[in-house]
């Protein structure tokens, strides 16, 4: 995502040295007057995955469940989308948001807002947004039924639910659950296949429900970076065996789904 504000020689440090604050930066990339932050994954990759089989975004009103910084946020924006909400409990992604937001400022219409909260804090039963997304967030819940219920929930009658998640290969019946920790991740529960997680949401309620995208995630894809110097994927795998995490788990697959409230 690029935002070409012209900014003095002094103005960019500053900019940058505050930017820099607010790392690490996960999910990107931005271009922000000039800077250049690259951030620990290409969510710009995902995107374009994604974006084709999306039903279009003009008009719609959209949630991102655990947007993170904003970056598919502000893509979903630039679709059209008459208004989305991020959602994200996280205080460092409200910031890196807000930091984004000042270089858009007012050229969304102010259609583009964050709520420093998760999905248990959405009203129940709300039935409001036309498209919801919950992409990098199903693996780290407990009760994962719950959260497709509650995404369900969200989305008006035949609403557009894009659901992006860890899984595994196997038929219906497989899941996987692994011990405490999961590429290191220590809060990681169920890792059901594509096939036993859309058996899920059919049992939820959802209808039309296909996997749109399936693969490994690649090292080019989830990395360490300047702007998020913390271990990332390549430090998580065998060193040996790099189809295995380091707790000798099959390595992060993820997969793609899109379902419709009935």
């Amino acid at each position: 995502m690029s935002i070409d504000v012209a900014l003095s020689n002094s103005q960019k440090r500053q900019c940058f040295n505050l930017l820099r604050k607010l790392s690490p930066w996960r999910k990107g990339p931005f271009r922000l007057g000039g800077i250049d932050i690259d951030t620990e994954w290409r969510s710009d990759w995902k995107w374009q995955r994604v974006a084709p089989h999306l039903a279009p975004l003009k008009y719609r009103k959209v949630l991102d469940v655990g947007g993170g910084s904003g970056y598919h946020a502000w893509r979903m924006a630039g679709e059209g989308a008459a208004f989305v909400l991020v959602i994200d409990p996280s205080p460092r992604f409200y910031w890196q948001f807000q930091a984004v937001r000042h270089f858009v400022g007012d050229a969304d219409g102010g259609r583009t807002q964050f709520l420093p909260v998760g999905i248990e804090d959405v009203p129940e039963k709300l039935g409001f947004f036309d498209t919801v997304f919950s992409m990098g967030v199903l693996y780290h819940r407990p009760s994962p039924l719950e959260h497709l219920q509650q995404l369900k929930e969200a989305l008006a009658p035949g609403g557009e639910l894009i659901l992006e998640t860890l899984v595994v290969e196997g038929d219906e019946q497989t899941v996987f659950v692994p011990g405490e920790r999961y590429a290191a991740m220590p809060n990681v529960y169920f890792l059901p296949s594509s096939k036993a997680l859309c058996h899920w949401l059919e049992r939820c309620g959802f209808s039309n429900v296909r996997v749109v995208d399936e693969a490994v995630t690649t090292l080019d894809e989830q990395r360490s970076t300047d702007w998020m110097t913390y271990q990332s994927l390549a430090d998580f795998l065998d060193p040996d065996d790099p189809t295995l995490t380091v707790e000798g788990y099959p390595a992060p697959r993820r997969a793609v789904i899109i379902a419709n409230r009935a």
